[in-house]
């Protein structure tokens, strides 16, 4: 979630201000003290999708999970699937094209739901949030989540949720940002409300013990190369077809802009 720099309108409070963060000052020193409400996280990233539509997965795709999608195409088509943060269904479109057909997307934003619908997307839609997961015990047989655990709360909370809905020897299929590297970048180019809409980034190290704590067996999964919101970070277009070049799945994971990740579900003892 990156935009150019201009005068815009603070996506909680209306003000406006000249910059590239979605918040103003008095909003992001705030909520670096406070922690946000749910509802207001839903006002949050509804109103992204209202105020900078081009930046906002709901009505695209610019951080497709590519190395996930390699292990995706391994698995069995009568595999039942949720997505968690599924946008505007993009992702879903894409495996029904690949051909799974159980298929639950879930999102916390009516306006991305709002836009899978609109689009027809194969798949049942469901509004609730991904620390509260409003599905029976062991419903799935993969949980998918591209850029999307790095925004919940309470990331002990969402694992003990997945990990309950996971049949044992499930997979929860991850995509995220590498918190240092996401860090030095979003102060770089003058991010500061970053903590409010990524407050649970997290290391490689960081991801596997906690993974573990909630029963998962954590491989980290080759990038075939960076994605187009990626590129789209980068300021020219010489640096750019470089960037393209960049043989991002021989880098050691601590070097990758994300990490893509296979967690599996250890059976109980």
């Amino acid at each position: 979630m990156v935009v150019e720099r201009s005068h815009r309108e603070c996506v909680l409070c209306g003000a406006f201000f000249t910059g590239r963060s979605f918040l103003c000052r008095t909003c992001s020193a705030r909520y670096r003290r406070e922690r946000p409400s749910r509802q207001l996280r839903r006002q949050f990233y509804e109103g992204v999708d209202r105020l900078y539509p081009g930046w906002a997965n709901t009505y695209g795709s610019y951080n497709p999970p590519l190395g996930l999608l390699r292990v995706l195409d391994r698995l069995p088509r009568t595999a039942r699937i949720l997505e968690l943060g599924c946008g505007g269904g993009a992702l879903l479109r894409e495996l029904a094209a690949r051909g799974f057909h159980e298929l639950v997307g879930l999102d916390l934003a009516r306006t991305a739901l709002a836009e899978a619908r609109q689009r027809q997307t194969p798949a049942s839609l469901v509004l609730a949030e991904a620390e509260r997961l409003p599905f029976l015990d062991r419903s799935f047989d993969i949980v998918l989540a591209a850029d999307l655990i790095e925004h919940v709360d309470d990331v002990e909370e969402h694992l003990a949720e997945v990990a309950r809905v996971l049949r044992e020897g499930g997979q929860y299929l991850v995509k995220t940002p590498n918190r240092p590297l996401a860090e030095a970048y979003y102060r770089l180019v003058g991010l500061d409300d970053y903590p409010f809409w990524h407050p649970s980034l997290l290391s490689p190290g960081e991801l596997r013990t906690v993974f573990a704590r909630h029963g998962f067996t954590v491989t980290f999964v080759p990038q075939p190369g960076l994605t187009p919101a990626q590129l789209r970070k980068i300021p020219s277009r010489f640096l750019r077809r470089i960037a393209q070049q960049l043989p991002v799945s021989c880098l050691p994971v601590w070097l990758r802009p994300h990490l893509e990740v296979v967690a599996v579900l250890r059976a109980k003892c």
